[in-house]
């Protein structure tokens, strides 16, 4: 749920066209295999600065695709989390 957090934070205030940019990119990455079980390794992107574990490449892909097109289906559910991270994240804008 942090890393949908996260995701909701990076995002906030990016034009969409960014945010489609990130949504691209992380699914483009994703056709070669992100490991979401392995903390130790890192990708990197170009639309974002730093590094990322394949479980934050996935919660900013199910966020960014959200945004972008949120009826489509990603090919995984993080419904519930990110449901929990907008509230937060909403609660945190008042």
């Amino acid at each position: 749920m942090l890393y949908c957090l996260g995701a909701l934070q990076k995002c906030d205030g990016l034009p969409q066209a960014e945010v489609q940019k990130i949504a691209f990119e992380i699914a483009a990455l994703g056709t070669k295999g992100l490991n979401p079980n392995n903390p130790d390794q890192k990708y990197r992107l170009r639309t974002l600065p730093g590094e990322f574990t394949g479980l934050q490449l996935l919660c900013y892909m199910f966020v960014t695709w959200k945004k972008v097109a949120p009826e489509a289906n990603i090919g995984f559910d993080l419904s519930r989390e990110y449901e929990a991270a907008l509230w937060m994240f909403k609660a945190t804008q008042e």
